[in-house]
């Protein structure tokens, strides 16, 4: 696999030099396939209506090829206590960017040590996510070689819509070459790569597109007449901040996931159903007055200063 690596990044290399000269744009064949595809499914726009700091308002302007297929990003969590936002958002971005077809799933590829961490995914928040039964597959393999030799394969085979490979932290194993190594089998195959590093800092790497996700605080819960449900709590909110991208964007991102439409829209404000105060349904005292206690304490007597014995 390392020979077929390097003379497809000579042939890479090769033709941004070309596409220099003559004054083209190149964009590192991350183009969407053109001509006879034949099953291979359409790169899905990934619309995000008027995202706030972009003036385009797409999240897929942060690439200038978009999302298509043959792409490898990476989502990084700086504490591993945001464990659950980097998933949840790597889980939005499969579901919106890569839109399954009968037979294709999601392959979650795990980490034993932020399965210790954080916990395993649970079968009824998924589905409550947004998730189909039988639409994502979690493997949790022994090792980080046996991990990425499952990505790997994943990748070559076509039979997943797209890859998720969970890594804690910066391990030694998984570093500039390996990264370059799956960067170049999803734009050699076609598919969909999306690293979530958990708890990790920046480093290089081959990804295309690197945002680091926090969570955001959420807003109320939008009732079907438009109005806000004062208490609750609305869909999940992603703050996204790009490190790395061919664009030069330093924007961040505040986005709002919605698991009917499956899709991020500019996150609610969080004012907005504010002015509704909490009323009673029945204003007025809570408990009636009490009828059968004394009026009050009974008043002090007057203190009398005695003489001393001795």
């Amino acid at each position: 696999m390392g020979v077929t690596a390097l003379a497809q990044e000579r042939l890479v290399a090769l033709r941004e030099a070309i596409a220099k000269i003559e004054g083209k744009s190149f964009s590192g064949g991350l183009e969407p396939v053109t001509g006879d595809v034949g099953d291979r499914p359409e790169p899905a726009s990934f619309a995000t209506g008027s995202a706030i700091g972009l003036e385009a308002g797409h999240l897929e302007n942060l690439l200038p090829e978009g999302f298509p297929t043959g792409a490898m990003i990476e989502a990084r969590g700086g504490q591993f206590r945001d464990a659950g936002a980097v998933s949840g958002f790597g889980l939005g971005l499969c579901l919106s960017c890569c839109p399954t077809r009968p037979g294709q799933r999601v392959l979650w590829i795990g980490d034993r040590f932020v399965a210790r961490e954080v916990g395993l995914p649970h079968a009824a928040g998924l589905a409550d996510y947004g998730l189909r039964p039988g639409e994502l597959v979690y493997a949790m393999p022994q090792r980080l070689e046996d991990a990425l030799w499952l990505a790997d394969a994943a990748l070559s085979c076509g039979g997943f819509s797209a890859v998720m490979l969970e890594v804690a932290g910066n391990p030694r194993g998984f570093g500039l070459t390996e990264s370059r190594r799956l960067s170049l089998k999803a734009r050699g195959s076609g598919g969909f790569l999306l690293l979530l590093r958990q708890g990790g800092e920046e480093e290089a790497s081959s990804a295309s597109l690197r945002l680091l996700v926090e969570p955001a605080p959420a807003a109320t819960r939008r009732l079907p007449d438009g109005s806000m449900f004062g208490g609750s709590i609305g869909n999940s909110v992603f703050r996204l901040i790009p490190e790395k991208s061919r664009l030069g964007v330093s924007h961040e991102l505040i986005l709002e996931w919605n698991r009917h439409d499956r899709q991020f829209y500019p996150a609610t404000p969080l004012h907005a159903g504010a002015g509704r105060a909490f009323r009673s349904a029945h204003p007025g005292a809570l408990v009636a007055p009490p009828f059968d206690r004394s009026a009050g304490a009974p008043a002090l007597g007057t203190i009398v200063a005695f003489d001393r014995a001795s």
